[in-house]
């Protein structure tokens, strides 16, 4: 291991780590709570016909990656941090609690570890406070680092490349300390899992694809253990379990 704790003979350098549903249970209900504040926005904000809502919510995540993606290429217009305060700034994060297990096992994995999520750093960072492992990250992509505000210097909507906050900054930084003010709000939201969005995102953090374990396709880490001098992960969806060697 190189003086900077990392693991210079591992076959991963970096891990990217999906937050929602994947850090914490879906049994916390965080879930089902977004979505349905997700489908009251749609009814109450857009006007969106009632019966149309739930399968228009789902439909639209299926194919866009995101609900907000999927109105906003459908021409809805809205801002895009009263969207964010609807759907998150209202779900119970108190059923989240500091998880120990997580945090140590976290700490234990020697390779950068960077969260990227679809969501807002406001969302992002409650997350990761309630569960106590706000430090054991070293960067934060959100939704603000792919989706920069449209502004005079940034016309385009370029994501921005500059900068990665690492932990020796502050515990845990988000990438591209860009402010979201809504603007732009008629532009192309940019998420995982489209190809554009990890692009960017190995852009950005500057990291190897073919040295980088990515943690986002499934909904949940079934389990997680050191054994002797190997992080094993124990990957599960619906559909197939998956045990990962990591170091």
């Amino acid at each position: 291991m190189d003086a900077s704790g990392r693991s210079s003979g591992a076959k991963y350098e970096c891990l990217l780590f999906d937050m929602d549903d994947t850090l914490y249970p879906l049994s916390s209900g965080l879930n089902l709570k977004c979505r349905k504040n997700i489908e009251e926005y749609m009814l109450q904000h857009l006007k969106i016909e009632e019966s149309e809502v739930p399968r228009m919510c789902w439909e639209l995540y299926q194919e866009y990656g995101t609900t907000m993606a999927g109105l906003k290429a459908l021409g809805y217009e809205f801002d895009n941090d009263e969207f964010h305060a609807c759907v998150h700034g209202r779900l119970p994060y108190e059923t989240l609690k500091p998880d120990p297990v997580l945090r140590n096992l976290l700490h234990s994995i020697p390779q950068r570890k960077i969260i990227f999520t679809n969501a807002d750093k406001a969302h992002a960072t409650q997350v990761l406070k309630r569960l106590g492992v706000e430090d054991c990250f070293d960067g934060i992509i959100c939704f603000e680092t792919l989706n920069p505000p449209l502004e005079p210097d940034n016309c385009s909507g370029d994501t921005d490349e500059h900068a990665f906050s690492t932990e020796s900054e502050s515990d845990t930084e988000v990438v591209g300390h860009i402010n979201s003010n809504g603007s732009g709000s008629k532009s192309r939201i940019l998420c995982k899992p489209s190809l554009e969005a990890m692009e960017a995102a190995i852009r950005i953090a500057k990291i190897d694809p073919k040295k980088t374990f990515s943690l986002m396709i499934v909904p949940e880490i079934l389990r997680m253990e050191r054994r002797q001098d190997c992080i094993q992960l124990l990957l599960v969806d619906q559909y197939w379990f998956q045990e990962q060697t990591l170091l």
